[in-house]
């Protein structure tokens, strides 16, 4: 019964690299990004159209954050499309910057919820 104890906890391990899943290819890894985009594109408009449907006439200073994250995310969709190019050696820290402009596009759109959430009606 210890080898199947064993076995379990091996199969069990949290590590994903012990799991031997294959390579993300950057193929994937771009996909992965455009629909993260695109979700955080869908949640733009839907700040939007609750901007708009608020009546709330003092919306400027959040319009603006909205379009600036707008303009980001289109930057960061082009950004993602040239990935695929990024020579193998450079390869470790276009993804890291990847994953870093993407983690604070995804902070600047919690800021804006979490102030539109003070001045909305629910």
């Amino acid at each position: 019964m210890g080898n199947t104890e064993k076995k379990r906890t091996v199969a069990g391990a949290a590590c994903p690299e012990g799991l031997n899943l294959p390579r993300q290819t950057r193929e994937e890894y771009v996909a992965e990004i455009l629909q993260q985009i695109a979700a955080f594109e869908e949640r733009l408009e839907e700040i939007e159209s609750d901007m708009e449907s608020s009546g709330w006439d003092d919306i400027g200073d959040f319009r603006g954050q909205l379009d600036d994250l707008r303009v980001r995310l289109k930057g960061i969709r082009s950004r993602s499309e040239e990935l695929e190019a990024v020579p193998d050696g450079d390869w470790p820290e276009a993804s890291k910057d990847m994953e870093e402009i993407l983690g604070e596009a995804a902070a600047s759109l919690d800021d804006l919820t979490a102030g539109l959430r003070m001045v909305l009606p629910e």
